[in-house]
C-alpha cells in the first residue's frame, strides 16, 4: 500500500519539514528544523547503513566497517542489557535490525533481526526473557517537488524477541494497523495498545489488549473519548492507565482530554477534568515514591489547532481528584519528542527534543521553524523546580549544551546493572552537533551520570544510525 501526502509549501526551507505528526514526516520535520535551505530527500534502495555522527566527524562510516558488523553472528544478550530495535535509518527507511547495549563493555552488539522493519513501533517486556515489538511504519519516506511519499505500510503484526536465542518470532496481529500509538504493560500481564494512525490516515480512538498466554489481541470494550496519536499512556499505582492528549487528526488539531482505562472492566472512562494545555509528543512520568508519589508529571509537547505551538509548561495529574494542576514553574526551554526518565533519587531527567513550531492548514504544511535541543534539565519533586544540567545561558535563553549532540526522537533507558548502574543510556535519534544544523539519524550514544548535578559522557556507538526506534531494559 502507498500512503501519500502532498505538501504545497512555498518556503524552500519547509521542503524537508514533512507532514506534521505523520510518523516518518515528523522525523523529516525535526531534520529540517533550523535549516534555511532544506534539501529534497531521496531515499536509496539499501537498508541499514548508519552515518558516523561522532562530534567533529563529517562523513559516513566506512562500508567495510558496516560489512564487518553485518557479517557477525547474532549475539545473545543477558539481564541488564538494553535491546535496541528498528527505527528509521539515515535514509529515512525503516529498519529491521536489532542490537543490544552491554553496560559492562560500554558497547553495542548486533543480535538477531526482526521479520518486519519498523519505525515508531512499541516494545514491551513480556517476561524476564521476552520482549514484544508491534506496530509501526514499514517503508520509506521520499520528498520530491514539494510532495511527501510514504511508500509502505502501517503494521498490525507483532513479534517477540527471545533473550535466550537472540531471535524474533511471530506473535499475532492487532485488529488495526497502528503507528504513533502506545503500548502499556498491565499488572495482570496483558499489554494495553491504544490509539495511533492506521493505513487509511485515520487517527484511532480504539484500543486492544494483548494476552501473552493466548498469544492474541482482544478488543477493549469501548472507544476513548478522543482520537489520539503521539499521546501518552501511564500505568498508575492503582493498576489503571491514564491516557492523555495527542493529535486527533492530521490537520493540526490536538487535545487536552484524558481517559482512564480500568482493566477490571476492560473499558475507558473520560477523566473528570482535561489538562490545562493541549499537548502531543509530550512526556508523562509516574512518581513511585516521595512527595508526589502516585502522581504524574506531564511536560512539554506541541499543541494547538492548525498550528503546533511549542510548549515549555508542565502539569501534575492527581489520581485522587482526577485534576491536572499547571505548575507555576516552567521548563527552561520548550521540548517535544524529548524523553523523561525517573532517576533513582526521585527526580526526573528531561533531555533533548525539538524546540520549535509547525503550521498546518487543511492538512497541508505551511511553515516550520525551530532547533533540536542539545541540553537537559531535571525536575525536583520536592521543590517543583526545573534546573538546567550545566547551567542556564542568559544569551540564548535556554540551558547550556550538556549532551554531546542535539537529539530528538531518541531513547533514554535507566541502567540497572554493570559498572554504571543508575545512569541513563541515551541512544540515537535525529540531530547533529549543531542544534541549528540539518539533522540526520544518529548512531552515537552517551550516558547521563546524575552525580554532582549531572553530566553526559560518550559511550560506544550503535552499529546503525536510528531514530524513533525502541529501547527495552532486559531483566
Amino acid at each position: 500500500m502507498r500512503l501519500q501526502k502532498h505538501l504545497h509549501t512555498s518556503p524552500r526551507w519547509a521542503r524537508s519539514a514533512l507532514a506534521a505528526l505523520s510518523l516518518v514526516g515528523l522525523i523529516g520535520l525535526v531534520a529540517a528544523s533550523g535549516c534555511i535551505n532544506g534539501e529534497t530527500i531521496e531515499s536509496p534502495s539499501h537498508d541499514g547503513a548508519g552515518a558516523d555522527d561522532s562530534v567533529g566527524a563529517g562523513g559516513a562510516a566506512s562500508s567495510a566497517h558496516h560489512a564487518a558488523i553485518h557479517n557477525l553472528k547474532a549475539a545473545i544478550p543477558v539481564a541488564g542489557d538494553v535491546l535496541i530495535a528498528g527505527g528509521a535509518g539515515a535514509s529515512n527507511r525503516s529498519l529491521a535490525t536489532a542490537e543490544f547495549f552491554d553496560p559492562s563493555a560500554g558497547q553495542f552488539v548486533v543480535t538477531g533481526g526482526a521479520a518486519s522493519s519498523r519505525a515508531g513501533a512499541s516494545a514491551v517486556a513480556l517476561s524476564a526473557t521476552q520482549v514484544m515489538l508491534d506496530g509501526g511504519f514499514s517503508g520509506v519516506a521520499a520528498i520530491k517537488n514539494f510532495s511527501l511519499n510514504l511508500e509502505g505500510n502501517v503494521l498490525s503484526g507483532a513479534e517477540i524477541f527471545d533473550e535466550a536465542t537472540g531471535a524474533f518470532s511471530p506473535a499475532g496481529r492487532m485488529a488495526a494497523a497502528r503507528m504513533g500509538f502506545t503500548a502499556t504493560p498491565l499488572t495482570n500481564g496483558h499489554i494495553l495498545v491504544v490509539g495511533g494512525q492506521d493505513n487509511l490516515g485515520d487517527v484511532l480512538d480504539t484500543a486492544e489488549l494483548y494476552d501473552p498466554a493466548a498469544g492474541k489481541f482482544i478488543a477493549v470494550n469501548n472507544p476513548m473519548s478522543d482520537r489520539r496519536m503521539f499521546h501518552t499512556a501511564t500505568l498508575l499505582l492503582s493498576g489503571k492507565v491514564l491516557v492523555v492528549g495527542g493529535a486527533t487528526n492530521l490537520s493540526g488539531d490536538t487535545t487536552s482530554s484524558a481517559d482512564i482505562y480500568d482493566p477490571a472492566s476492560n473499558s475507558f472512562t473520560p477523566a473528570t477534568f482535561p489538562m490545562d494545555h493541549q499537548r502531543a509528543a509530550h512526556t508523562a512520568t509516574l512518581f513511585t515514591s516521595g512527595p508526589l508519589a502516585g502522581k504524574v508529571l506531564i511536560t512539554g509537547g506541541v499543541g494547538g489547532s492548525s498550528f503546533y505551538f511549542k510548549d515549555s509548561s508542565a502539569e501534575i495529574y492527581d489520581p485522587a481528584t482526577q485534576e491536572f494542576l499547571l505548575l507555576s514553574s516552567f521548563m527552561n526551554e520548550p521540548r517535544s519528542l524529548h524523553t523523561a526518565t525517573l532517576l533513582d533519587d526521585g527526580s526526573v531527567l528531561l533531555a533533548g527534543g525539538f524546540n520549535g513550531s509547525v503550521a498546518v492548514s487543511g492538512g497541508v504544511l505551511s511553515g516550520a521553524s525551530g532547533l533540536i535541543s542539545n541540553s537537559a534539565e531535571t525536575f525536583d519533586p520536592n521543590t517543583g523546580d526545573f534546573t538546567c544540567v550545566g547551567g542556564f545561558n542568559t544569551e540564548t535563553t535556554r540551558c547550556n549544551q550538556s549532551m554531546s549532540v542535539a537529539r530528538a526522537g531518541y531513547t533514554a533507558t535507566l541502567l540497572a546493572t554493570g559498572p554504571t548502574p543508575h545512569r541513563v543510556l541515551i541512544a540515537g535519534g535525529i540531530g547533529a552537533a549543531d542544534p541549528a544544523a540539518h539533522g540526520a539519524a544518529l548512531s552515537s550514544a552517551e550516558l547521563f551520570n546524575p552525580a554532582a548535578g549531572g553530566s553526559f559522557s560518550a559511550t560506544g556507538a550503535m552499529s546503525t544510525a536510528r531514530a524513533l526506534h525502541t529501547a527495552t531494559l532486559l531483566r
